[in-house]
């Protein structure tokens, strides 16, 4: 943010604690990209070997894995329905949404296609391997729902409704990876869970 803000901030927005949408949602983009770019060539071996091979998967599979993203992202959407966040918490997702469509349409980018394949790669991939070799199943799926979990603190911290979503969401991405034995099923599912949420907000 220290480097997109002075460029793209109008100047009547300098007195704004808050960042604007443009910028919140270039910033994160260019911190994913570096986080895990920097992540992938810190674990070449395991992206070349072990990642790259469970990037498929029988079709009905990825029917499968798209449909649950869908109806837990529905599900979600009911269930925060009736129990919305307070009124006054704001999220990154509506800033951004409020910026205009060059920010909404950089957020849908992230979102479906970026966070998908990155955190699939580093929870259903590099943690649920580590400790699928030490662990049984269910502890492996069940940690790391809830290092998924931890790692989205920031946004959902206030929200129950959110953090539940997530920890069901890491939970089930975990199944579908244990499954399907398929890395491809979890990002399709993550993807398309992400894809209803952006739609029905």
């Amino acid at each position: 943010m220290l480097f997109f803000e002075p460029l793209l901030d109008a100047p009547a927005n300098h007195h704004s604690s808050q960042p604007s949408g443009l910028v919140l949602i270039l910033s994160l983009t260019g911190a994913i990209l570096f986080s895990y770019t920097l992540l992938i060539l810190l674990t070449r071996e395991y992206f070349t070997s072990q990642f790259i091979p469970l990037l498929k998967a029988h079709y009905g599979w990825g029917i499968a894995s798209s449909v649950l993203g869908i109806i837990v992202a529905v599900l979600v959407h009911f269930i925060s329905q009736s129990y919305p966040p307070d009124p006054g918490d704001s999220n990154s997702f509506s800033l951004i949404q409020q910026h205009g469509q060059l920010a909404y349409s950089i957020l849908v980018v992230v979102t479906v296609v970026f966070a998908p394949f990155f955190e699939e790669y580093l929870f259903r991939g590099l943690i649920f391997d580590a400790l699928r070799n030490r662990f049984s199943a269910f502890v492996s799926i069940s940690a790391s729902a809830v290092v998924f979990m931890a790692f989205h603190l920031i946004e959902y911290s206030d929200y129950w409704v959110g953090m539940s979503a997530i920890l069901l969401l890491g939970f089930l991405l975990g199944l579908l990876r244990l499954s399907s034995r398929s890395i491809l099923c979890p990002i399709i599912c993550h993807a398309s869970y992400n894809a209803c949420i952006l739609l029905l907000t």
